[in-house]
């Protein structure tokens, strides 16, 4: 239906056409997957957005984990202070035997002084040795003086006893 010299014309303009058409099919391709990166970049932002508080919250949370356990290791430390007095004084009242008696006791680090009276030297060695039994002072349980003395008319034996302790005593 058209004339031999137009055919050529007519398909220059075909392809043309095509070209033009492919053409802005691929650009609108583009386009469209430009809008959707550009789209999925605003959501990643977003979301780094909401991660970033949320590590924040992770280390805020990490932190005062730490810190409460830092606490929680210093109360244990005080209790144990606080027992090491208390288990100090039920091992001596539990090893004082008969006949002995106790003037005075400091306690200067892990090292304590026991002063006292005895009214012979047997109650002084089986306190000296149930001391040590105790699991609670290192050894030797060490009798650093032994003197005679009159009270009230009684001859008595005056003693100084020191000692270790152990830094972890037996369990109360």
């Amino acid at each position: 239906w058209l004339p031999k010299e137009q055919r050529s014309a007519a398909l220059g303009l075909v392809l043309l056409l095509g070209t033009a058409v492919l053409i802005t099919s691929w650009w609108l391709y583009l386009r469209h997957e430009r809008i959707n990166i550009e789209h999925n970049i605003v959501l990643a932002e977003t979301e780094l957005t909401r991660l970033k508080d949320v590590a924040q919250t992770v280390e805020r949370a990490t932190m005062r984990k730490a810190e409460l356990a830092e606490r929680l290791d210093l109360i244990e430390r005080l209790r144990a202070t606080m027992r090491a007095p208390m288990r100090l004084l039920e091992t001596v009242s539990h090893s004082v035997p008969h006949g002995l008696w106790l003037l005075e006791i400091k306690q200067v680090g892990t090292t304590v002084q026991m002063d006292g009276r005895a009214m012979s030297l047997t109650p002084v060695t089986d306190f000296a040795k149930q001391m040590q039994e105790s699991g609670f002072f290192q050894m030797p349980v060490e009798i650093v003086s032994t003197t005679s003395e009159v009270v009230e008319e009684v001859p008595v034996i005056r003693f100084v006893m020191k000692a270790e302790m152990l830094s972890v005593g037996p369990k109360a």
